[in-house]
């Protein structure tokens, strides 16, 4: 909703519904649901986010720019669509690594953009070594380290009681976000 008000074209796709057997509101609690994402095959991702490419790209109002923004395991699977897809303009990471992708950085066409929390250890202790891939590959991945901000800063940062580091993040990356989509 936020990036459609800023005149932009977004989808939020659901890769586990029109699987057989597998609807998103017959899993029984969001730990379920994370378990049946995490397993999806990374062929089988990346092979639907071709597609969501391809239909945003048939829309009458696209202008043929398309970009590529997830959160955490969305993160990841942005890294995927980058190697995948050489459509994509620019790819945003928020609090994702590039994992097995990693190993094919060679075979992204636009800058990737990263976001993370200082408080992240987990996500944020991967910037370097993949900031060493991408130079290695000439690619450009420019990542921001939001101070005193934890995973998931997107999201806790627009709760009414969220703290402090993380609003302050989510606001700074929000408008990192536009500045560059505008720039596509």
């Amino acid at each position: 909703d936020d990036l459609a008000s800023n005149g932009f074209i977004a989808i939020a796709p659901d890769l586990l519904s029109g699987k057989p057997g597998e609807d998103t509101n017959t899993y029984k609690s969001v730990d379920d649901v994370r378990q049946a994402v995490s397993s999806l095959p990374r062929e089988q991702v990346a092979s639907d986010l071709k597609v969501v490419a391809a239909y945003l790209s048939h829309l009458p109002a696209c202008n043929g720019k398309l970009a590529v923004a997830g959160f955490c395991w969305g993160g990841t699977q942005t890294w995927l669509a980058m190697v995948s897809d050489p459509s994509l303009k620019a790819g945003f990471v928020f609090y994702g690594s590039p994992s097995a992708s990693a190993n094919e950085f060679d075979k992204i066409k636009a800058p990737v953009y990263g976001f993370y929390g200082e408080k992240d250890a987990r996500v944020t202790s991967t910037v370097d070594d993949t900031k060493a891939g991408m130079k290695k590959a000439s690619k450009v991945y420019e990542p921001v380290i939001y101070s005193s901000a934890g995973h998931g800063f997107m999201r806790s940062g627009e709760a009414p009681d969220a703290e402090p580091p993380n609003m302050e993040a989510r606001k700074e990356g929000w408008a990192r976000m536009l500045r560059l989509l505008q720039k596509l």
